[in-house]
């Protein structure tokens, strides 16, 4: 039977060799690339793993047409110095040992080894993590329920914590809480209350400042320190509920505190001093908008402040310098009354943006042909007002004003005229139904418009009576042709121009309420003749006179006028005064009323003045 040599690792080995010069079979080469490399030092492992790559490789026939090796060769020995191998096994043995697998070659550094049967060498590996999380899978809601649990009691401790610090600071108050001088963090207002009290005890002070100086005692102002009156007046800013919010923060309750003063039992002693001293006080102005002329735009004119106090800013200041325990409380600015408007007001600005578009209205007012008036626009600024809320509009009342103010000049209707009569003598006349005269209403609805639509030209003066010139060189408004009747003369004179063309001596009206009115007249009619009749009296029902005259002209009515007077026994002097007066008229002789009928005509003018 032939022999089989075992290896180092009883494995069976045959002993045939593939004929020199045969191509290794691809089992051959596989086990040649699998192999571990070894030190080269002779040993017995390294003889094995070559004797048993070498016994592999003959299982496998090579292939090609080379022949397989003979029984009966004999095989050469190996490095190792192995035992010749013998002939093949029989056809069992080899199925015997088929089975057995070589043991796995280490893999040495760099090398590649080829993968072990059954599986990749990693393979382990993976199948413990699939161990794992089969394990985490059969529990899903373990590790939630967990988080869940951890943040609930989070969340109560917070809620915990939380209502504590609303129970503290129900009844207490903040860190780095002050009042004046007092530290109150952390304490209580009947605490609060005692400081105070200690404090209060024997203090007094003296208010001073803008000329009042008066001295108090806490008794005199009567301080209400009752510990619940501080604590709702400090509370107010103090919420509790807030604390994580407000319990960082610095509060200073100073005014809280003075709050707590009577600050009425102060009003009540300074105010009868105070009245008095602003008595003499300037009051403040707001700030409001004027025209600058050189721009030709609206600006913001700035507040000023008075010199008059403000008794309740006083009590106010008095109630806040008491807490602070000063021996002298100096009044300030803020104890002044102070202006409403100030500079930095927005409205303002937009106030001057508006009032510019009022005032671009620039025209003439004509009278005659003359300027009687300009409207411009610093006149219209000056008639800009601004209401409550700041908004500008054009003032109808000054608007009017300055209309009424314009007729006034211009009319002469019943006006005081003063002129120099042909002879010299400077005469002043008032009164009379001749001059001009001005539709005021309607004058002031033309303005009204002509600014309102920016007009710029010339309007005229509606007028509603006119008289021969306008007066604007001192001369009378009436035409050089003129009757002037002076009374104190007791003398009339016809002018035509520089000229008189006609002159005569008067008897004008009584003493006792029957003088001739003085004024500027116009003759209204003439008749010739005429029958004159007189006042009826009350007790027989008949005029006190009815005289028949040949040459009648009035310049008053129907009543007062020239008429011719021969019952007069002359005329001129003081016959007036001495019981020959007539009842207005003025009385002359037949001679001067025929000359005077011939040349005056209706519209003549007549001035009779003293």
């Amino acid at each position: 039977m032939a022999k089989h040599s075992l290896g180092k690792h009883g494995k069976g080995k045959h002993a045939a060799k593939a004929p020199a010069g045969a191509h290794a079979s691809v089992p051959e080469r596989t086990a040649e690339a699998a192999a571990p490399e070894e030190p080269a030092a002779g040993s017995q492992q390294a003889d094995d793993a070559a004797s048993d790559a070498g016994e592999t490789a003959a299982l496998t026939p090579p292939s090609g047409d080379a022949a397989a090796p003979k029984a009966d060769d004999a095989p050469t020995a190996d490095a190792a110095g192995d035992a010749p191998a013998e002939a093949p096994a029989a056809e069992g043995e080899e199925a015997a040992a088929a089975p057995v697998a070589p043991s796995a070659p280490v893999e040495a550094p760099g090398k590649h080894a080829a993968p072990a049967a059954g599986g990749p060498a990693h393979g382990a590996a993976p199948a413990a993590a699939a161990e794992g999380g089969a394990a985490e899978a059969a529990h899903p809601g373990k590790a939630k329920k967990v988080l869940l649990i951890c943040g609930g009691v989070l969340l109560g401790l917070l809620l915990i914590a939380y209502l504590a610090g609303v129970f503290v600071f129900s009844g207490r108050f903040y860190p780095n809480t002050r009042a004046a001088s007092f530290d109150l963090s952390l304490e209580t207002p009947e605490a609060v209350q005692g400081q105070l009290t200690d404090a209060l005890a024997g203090y007094a002070f003296e208010v001073q400042g803008y000329g009042l100086d008066m001295i108090f005692t806490a008794d005199d102002i009567a301080m209400d320190l009752d510990a619940a009156a501080i604590a709702n007046g400090m509370r107010a800013s103090m919420n509790p509920w807030l604390w994580p919010l407000q319990v960082w923060g610095e509060h200073d309750e100073t005014r809280a505190l003075a709050a707590t003063c009577a600050t009425e039992d102060i009003l009540e002693k300074v105010a009868p001093e105070v009245e008095v001293l602003n008595a003499d006080a300037t009051m403040p102005v707001n700030a409001t908008i004027a025209f600058d002329a050189d721009k030709g735009a609206f600006e913001i004119v700035p507040e000023t402040y008075g010199s008059a106090l403000d008794p309740k800013a006083i009590a106010d200041e008095v109630a806040l310098g008491v807490v602070t325990f000063d021996p002298v409380i100096a009044l300030d600015d803020e104890s002044l009354v102070q202006p409403t408007v100030f500079r930095d007001d927005p409205r303002l600005a937009t106030a001057c943006e508006r009032a510019d578009t009022l005032v671009t209205a620039d025209l003439d007012i004509m009278l005659d042909g003359q300027v009687a008036g300009s409207i411009d626009p610093v006149l219209v600024a000056s008639w800009v007002t601004l209401d409550a809320e700041l908004v500008p509009s054009i003032d109808d009342g000054k608007l009017t004003a300055w209309t009424n103010d314009l007729v006034a000049r211009n009319s002469t209707l019943g006006a005081e005229r003063t002129y120099t009569r042909a002879d010299g003598k400077v005469v002043t006349v008032s009164g009379g139904s001749y001059g001009w005269a001005f539709d005021g209403d309607g004058l002031a609805e033309q303005v009204r418009a002509a600014v309102t639509q920016g007009t710029k030209g010339t309007i005229d003066l509606p007028v509603s009576q006119s008289a021969a010139r306008v007066v604007t060189d001192g001369n009378p408004d009436w035409p050089a042709r003129y009757v002037d009747v002076d009374l104190s003369e007791q003398y009339a004179r016809f002018y035509d121009g520089a000229g008189t063309i006609w002159e005569t001596p008067i008897v004008s009206g009584k003493p006792g309420g029957w003088e001739t009115p003085t004024g500027v007249w116009v003759l209204n009619s003439k008749a010739s003749p005429s029958k004159l009749i007189g006042e009826r009296d009350p007790k027989t029902g008949k005029p006190e006179y009815e005289t028949t005259v040949q040459y009648w002209m009035p310049f008053i009515g129907n009543s007062i006028g020239f008429h011719d007077a021969t019952w007069q026994s002359s005329f001129g002097g003081n016959r007036w005064r001495n019981g020959a007066g007539s009842h207005g008229c003025l009385n002359i002789s037949y001679n001067a009323a025929q000359s005077l009928w011939g040349i005056i005509g209706v519209g003549d003018v007549v001035v009779v003045h003293y």
